[in-house]
């Protein structure tokens, strides 16, 4: 047991000497655990056991030995309790000594050897001495582990004290290094603390030097707000005025015009020349009157953000053709020369509103007529660089100074503005005509030289999709000319409408009169309908107020009615709401004169047609002409496109009991497109899905044929129309009616309106569908919301 032997070779060699020297075959040895538990660290020609490298206290012989500290002696060692075995062969032992080793009672270790022969006392006695001595041994060993344990421990702690004196070398450094830089800034500091000082006192006064100038720019703020508010006020008076200025000059033009148109075409050959030259100079005074009211109330419009926008599909050479056309008698009496040209790469069609355009070109047009005293106006289109059109208008007249290019675009201002200048007009035009462009989408640029002409060039893109509407100044408040609102008001209690201002023809009726009712609050523009109804052969009855028109509709059943939309009591729109909610008035036919453009909502209603004041003594005519084909036409036409057969014979059959309707269908929008070109309908029923067109391009061809007409469109189908949907169909409003009928009902309703139908002369299953329908209409009617 002497040297430095770790605890593994101190259990070896006590086995191999006990063994040889006391001739045991089969040896363990045991160490004791701080637990208390045995934990094998040596054998001798053992075969290990399952379970026996680590014993429990008190388990087994071996835990019995250490818990007593006294020698066992087993004499009677059972067969197969323990085999001893070799390459030749194996056997069990006979007797077994268990031996503790102890210091001072205190267990260390349990040896454990086994014998082929009789233990004796003396090998009892042995094992007893060397217990302690071999306890030691142990003890030492266990020691000696630890020892070298703590060792490795104190080197290893050794070396990361060095690392970390290492660091703390570098750290120290870097903080001898960072005392410096803080030193140096200290001492920046106290500096910059200086010159802040020093700052802080000018800003101190610079603080007070703008407080007094917050002073001073908040009470001009407060006298800029009150500006404001004064220029907010008068912008509204004046777009009041406007708005005011348009009835109260239109209405007494409209006189005007008519009666000097009338006498300088002297029908009765009773006027000398000279006075139908003077007709001709008050006419045409007129006219240069009613421009520049559309002038100013264009321009009014523009600045308050009030311009629609109507897109669709314009052809361009027929737009080009048409404005060169109309324009061609005034260059003819300056003698010069007009053309039009569409390049070659210039897109056949552009996407706008066609209103818009022709308004601008024809402004462009007239201006390079007007500055030009000898040579040629062009009209061109091309390509625009940037993918869209170009509409060039070139001349050779007076051309612009550069420094006054810009100045003619403003309201109000020309290159010459003095009150004697060689040219008339009020400079208006290419003002609204480059709000209008932008409007558009695009703009106008010009081009010129002093002495050899100008350029102006329409950019327009090939395609606005959504329009963009003029942005309203921010001081200019809404112009107050809002659709007029159609107030139901009360007409159920039947009474005489008022006698007229003017003399009419109410006490001659009889019937088979026919009689034309003229609802208008001007006496002087009632007159002209008056005299003009009665040359047509008709018996005229004339009232001032909406109440005493529906009261004349109701007693004397008029064959048509002429309306005004501004009367004193109620709207034009209340009025013709009235008439076409009556079973007994529906039928009649009714065309509108108005200095307002409410054009959509009149047709929308019912109305036939809707002429803007002044009108021209031939539209008036032509009005009359229109309506007396209406109610004396016996046979209505109707084209019904769809294409589910099912839905044709349903339609078909509610159809053909109303007295003198002709029905022609066709499944596709191919045959709709071929009949519209033979018939002239009435009225036009039709689905938006058909097999070769969607209702939208069918709509679309017709407003390009220009050999067809076209008629009131109700669009009948069975789902509801989302927004988009239904402002895609409003791009037609101008030209159609589009109802959206989703019962049969409903559908009679429309088309028994469209058509000006006798309701009274209806089957007694129609005239009860159609009450169903109204009845549903007036439920809410006089109930508060």
């Amino acid at each position: 047991l002497q040297g430095d032997l770790r605890l593994e070779k101190v259990g070896e060699a006590v086995l191999a000497f006990l063994a040889n020297y006391l001739g045991a075959k089969v040896g363990a040895f045991y160490t004791a655990e701080r637990d208390g538990s045995l934990q094998r660290v040596a054998g001798y020609a053992q075969e290990a056991l399952e379970g026996t490298e680590s014993i429990a206290p008190g388990v087994g012989l071996l835990g019995q030995c250490a818990r007593d500290n006294q020698i066992l002696h087993v004499d009677e060692v059972p067969e197969g309790y323990l085999r001893i075995a070799s390459a030749l062969g194996h056997a069990s032992p006979t007797e077994l000594l268990i031996a503790p080793a102890a210091v001072h009672r205190r267990i260390f270790g349990v040896l454990e050897l086994g014998f082929f022969r009789k233990v004796t006392a003396n090998d009892r006695a042995l094992l007893a001495r060397a217990s302690e001595q071999l306890a030691i041994a142990v003890r030492a060993a266990r020691d000696r582990s630890q020892l070298e344990q703590l060792l490795e421990e104190t080197q290893r702690q050794a070396e990361e004290l060095q690392a970390q004196q290492e660091e703390l070398r570098v750290s120290n450094e870097e903080l001898e290094e960072q005392e410096r830089a803080l030193k140096a800034s200290q001492a920046q500091m106290e500096i910059q603390q200086t010159e802040l000082e020093q700052t802080n006192s000018q800003l101190a006064e610079q603080t007070a030097l703008l407080e007094n100038q917050k002073d001073e720019l908040a009470q001009a703020q407060q006298v800029l707000e009150q500006r404001a508010t004064e220029l907010e006020r008068a912008n509204r008076y004046k777009t009041e005025f406007l708005a005011n200025m348009s009835h109260e000059l239109r209405t007494p033009l409209n006189s005007t015009l008519i009666l000097a148109k009338l006498l300088a075409d002297n029908p009765q050959g009773n006027l000398s020349e000279e006075q139908v030259k003077y007709a001709q100079t008050i006419s045409g005074a007129g006219n240069d009157l009613l421009t520049l009211i559309n002038d100013i109330l264009d321009l009014s419009k523009i600045e308050a953000g009030k311009v629609d926008v109507n897109l669709e599909s314009i052809s361009i050479a027929p737009t080009i053709e048409g404005l060169a056309k109309a324009m061609e008698p005034l260059a003819r009496q300056k003698n010069l020369t007009l053309t039009s040209s569409l390049a070659a790469d210039a897109p056949p069609q552009i996407r706008t509103d066609g209103q818009r355009l022709g308004q601008i070109l024809k402004n462009l047009l007239s201006n390079a007529v007007k500055f030009t005293e000898k040579g040629e106006v062009s009209l061109e289109v091309t390509r625009d660089a940037g993918g869209g059109v170009a509409f060039s208008v070139r001349d050779t007249g007076i051309g612009i100074a550069e420094g006054q290019q810009e100045l003619i675009f403003e309201a109000f201002r020309q290159a010459d503005g003095s009150t004697h200048r060689k040219y008339g007009g009020t400079g208006l035009g290419l003002s609204i005509s480059r709000d209008l462009a932008r409007l558009l989408g695009g703009d106008i640029s010009v081009q010129s030289t002093p002495g050899q002409g100008s350029v102006f060039t329409l950019h327009l893109p090939h395609s606005r999709s959504q329009p963009l509407p003029l942005p309203p100044r921010p001081a200019e408040p809404p112009v107050p000319q809002a659709p007029p609102q159609t107030t139901v008001f009360n007409t159920r209690e039947a009474r005489a409408p008022a006698a007229p201002q003017i003399e009419d023809d109410r006490a001659q009726l009889t019937v088979s009169s026919r009689t034309v009712l003229v609802i208008e609050d001007d006496p002087r523009f009632a007159v002209i309908l008056r005299d003009l109804a009665r040359e047509m052969h008709f018996q005229c009855v004339v009232t001032h107020t909406a109440s005493d028109g529906l009261a004349a509709a109701a007693m004397y059943r008029p064959r048509a009615i002429l309306l005004d939309m501004n009367l004193p009591d109620h709207s034009g729109l209340g009025v013709l709401d009235q008439l076409k909610h009556s079973a007994q008035t529906r039928h009649i036919p009714v065309h509108i004169l108005s200095v307002a453009d409410y054009t959509h909502e009149a047709l929308e209603r019912g109305a036939l047609g809707y002429d803007l004041k002044p009108v021209k003594r031939s539209q008036i005519v032509e009005a009359l002409q229109k309506l007396e084909a209406k109610f004396s036409q016996s046979i209505r036409h109707v084209l019904v496109v769809e294409d589910d057969a099912r839905q044709r014979e349903s339609i078909d059959r509610l159809l053909s009991n109303v007295g003198g309707v002709q029905i022609t269908t066709a499944e596709t929008g191919a045959q709709a497109l071929e009949a519209l070109k033979g018939t002239t309908f009435d009225c036009m029923i039709m689905d938006l899905n058909l097999p070769d067109l969607s209702g939208y391009a069918l709509l679309e061809r017709m407003a390009e044929q220009e050999d067809s007409s076209f008629p009131p469109v109700i669009v009948y189908t069975g789902r509801s129309l989302s927004s988009d949907e239904e402002q895609q169909l409003r791009r037609f409003s101008r030209s159609i009616i589009i109802k959206d009928a989703r019962s049969p009902e409903r559908l009679l309703d429309e088309v028994t309106l469209f058509l000006h139908q006798v309701e009274s002369a209806l089957p007694a299953e129609m005239q009860q569908m159609l009450r169903t329908v109204r009845d549903r209409d007036s439920t809410l009617e006089g109930r508060r919301i």
